[in-house]
């Protein structure tokens, strides 16, 4: 199957049941709301979302009056549109923004860049967009990291993983962007297979036991795993 086609199979239709597990689930939940605090707070009063899904990430930030999401496929926004009363939400291609130049405060990318083959064109329609010192905040998994490592390997859609290492994306974000932040989030994220809605078992939740094991784990692998290879990388960058 052609990257395109893969991409579009995978993510092209509304997917109710992530939004579900990301914002509701009894574990899951808590753990993304903790993780897009720490990456993206504060937010812009101009706020672009990148990528926006069904528009967890703007969820798990208090729907943020007058924050805009983009995705490119019109299912994802128009569903993250009926769930978010204070924002709004529109179809269009993160290469190719139908925005002025100049217009945010603040433009969010969560595990974007390793979907897009020439994400030197991302980076320069975020810096097109943002105003002078206006705030990139950008989230990927680590392609280092085991767990990523292996989703990378299990879907051809996600296989721009592989590249996404700290080096690289310094070197392409600082060509628009100065680097003022880099930070490394959730070692060891089993959570995410163990409870996920399709490869898991989320009610497995529920079980004050598997709960604890599983955050024993994670918790373990906090102390044993490198930062270097944590599961996600923040970098925030300043528009220049």
């Amino acid at each position: 199957m052609h990257p395109d086609e893969a991409l579009r199979a995978a993510f092209g239709a509304a997917a109710p049941e992530h939004f579900q597990w990301q914002t509701a689930h009894s574990y899951v939940s808590a753990r993304e709301q903790a993780l897009i605090q720490a990456a993206f707070s504060p937010s812009g009063a101009r706020l672009l979302d990148l990528g926006c899904g069904e528009g967890a990430t703007l969820h798990h930030l208090g729907d943020p009056p007058g924050a805009v999401g983009v995705d490119l496929f019109p299912a994802k926004a128009a569903f993250a549109r009926g769930r978010l009363r204070r924002g709004r939400f529109a179809a269009a291609s993160a290469l190719q923004l139908p925005f002025r130049e100049g217009v945010f405060d603040q433009v969010l990318v969560r595990d974007l860049v390793h979907h897009i083959p020439d994400p030197r064109r991302l980076v320069d329609e975020c810096a097109r967009v943002l105003r002078p010192g206006g705030v990139l905040d950008l989230l990927e998994p680590c392609g280092r990291n085991p767990l990523i490592a292996l989703h990378a390997l299990s879907k051809v859609e996600e296989r721009g993983e592989w590249r996404s290492t700290v080096p690289f994306l310094h070197r392409l974000f600082s060509i628009r962007f100065e680097i003022v932040r880099t930070m490394r989030f959730q070692p060891l994220p089993i959570h995410r297979i163990v409870f996920h809605p399709e490869m898991g078992f989320p009610r497995a939740a529920t079980i004050p036991a598997m709960a604890g094991a599983v955050d024993g784990v994670e918790r373990a692998a906090a102390g044993l795993l490198p930062k270097a290879i944590w599961a996600y990388i923040h970098l925030r960058g300043v528009r220049r």
